[in-house]
């Protein structure tokens, strides 16, 4: 899955980035930061160490650190537009902390300012892009054969809807949720229909009031389509370069917690509303996302496109089942190794064994 980081100039869109790779990301002409960060899950460690797998493969998030949008009111163009298009989900850095050698672009910090100004600023964009598509479907429907303009009347009409909504004052994000509606709009790249994530990047005298700060702003702007977490980037960016002893000292001198980069990287997703399912063996146990209401078929899919075609039946176990019972065979000599069809629902935490023959 693919994460645009966005945010306006002196936010620490950067710093969140190296915090969240590690320092490991790389760069690429554009100026834009690429990294792969590897989420951790517990569950998958437990289930490889039971199964001694060779290799262990948790899920991956591809962070892409932006250049400042909307600069002198210009909309995202050229390598920016190109990675937004294909982004899954926005992580939208609001600056928290105060730092005089850091001055704010607006002259102060104010969160809810920033966030609505970057919020319209979206808004405005994918405007100007619905209204250029309208203006191309007037004429295009009018000439066209029955077929393509009842096609082009149903994208009109939804279009025509978006429109209104961002005139409204709404959040496309929050109000267009139907799949076959996001389908049809997928290639428009609209900024504000994007699921996204506020992060807010504190100070390091504010990390004891983390949790605190998170669910105040939480109830303010959480929403379907918006969630809310906190993180002070230049923390954890110096934490990174320590040996895992000492920023384990040094996180108890300054009151911080444990895994906060990580717990960042979880909410987005499950934001974008995705479930983890595993597959274990001793060459690989690996873990794999599918969106909640997937079936097994499409997990098959997930896992590769010939097991989808080929697919049997799967055989499937809770991650905590399997642990309790040391093994496939004693679970299925408990009668506890269910097989399912392929329209079974994947559910958060199965273990699944796909019978396939191509």
């Amino acid at each position: 899955m693919d994460v645009g980081i966005v945010g306006v100039m002196a936010s620490g869109k950067t710093t969140v980035f190296n915090a969240l790779t590690g320092g490991h990301g790389s760069t690429r002409a554009g100026a834009e930061h690429i990294g792969a960060v590897k989420i951790p899950d517990d569950r998958l460690d437990r289930l490889g160490a039971l199964v001694r797998a060779k290799k262990i493969t948790p899920i991956e998030v591809t962070l892409h650190d932006l250049p400042p949008l909307f600069e002198r009111g210009a909309a995202p163009s050229g390598d920016a537009a190109e990675t937004l298009s294909r982004t899954d989900a926005l992580l939208h850095v609001v600056r928290a902390f105060e730092r005089e050698d850091v001055p704010h672009p607006k002259g102060s910090v104010d969160l809810a300012r920033d966030i609505k100004a970057f919020d319209e600023e979206m808004a405005f964009n994918d405007l100007g892009i619905i209204e250029r598509r309208l203006e191309k479907l007037d004429i295009t429907v009018r000439s066209a054969r029955p077929g393509e303009r009842e096609a082009g009347e149903r994208e009109k009409a939804l279009l025509e809807r978006c429109r209104d909504l961002i005139g409204a004052g709404k959040s496309l994000r929050d109000e267009v949720r139907d799949p076959n509606e996001l389908k049809a709009l997928a290639n428009f790249g609209l900024l504000s229909l994007k699921p996204q994530l506020i992060l807010l990047n504190i100070g390091e005298n504010e990390v004891a009031q983390a949790a605190a700060l998170e669910a105040d702003y939480r109830k303010r702007y959480r929403s379907p389509g918006t969630a809310v977490s906190v993180l002070c980037a230049r923390l954890e960016a110096e934490l990174a370069e320590l040996t895992p002893e000492e920023a384990a000292e040094f996180r108890r001198e300054m009151g911080a917690g444990e895994g906060a980069t990580h717990a960042v990287l979880a909410r987005v997703v499950e934001l974008l509303g995705l479930v983890t399912f595993f597959t274990v063996g001793e060459k690989e146990a690996r873990a794999w996302t599918v969106p909640a209401g997937s079936s097994a078929l499409q997990a098959a899919g997930r896992i590769h496109t010939d097991i989808e075609r080929g697919f049997i039946r799967a055989e499937v176990i809770a991650w905590d089942q399997l642990l309790e019972f040391g093994s496939h065979q004693e679970a299925r000599r408990h009668g506890q190794l269910r097989t399912e069809g392929k329209q079974y629902v994947v559910r958060e935490g199965d273990v699944i064994n796909v019978l396939f023959n191509v």
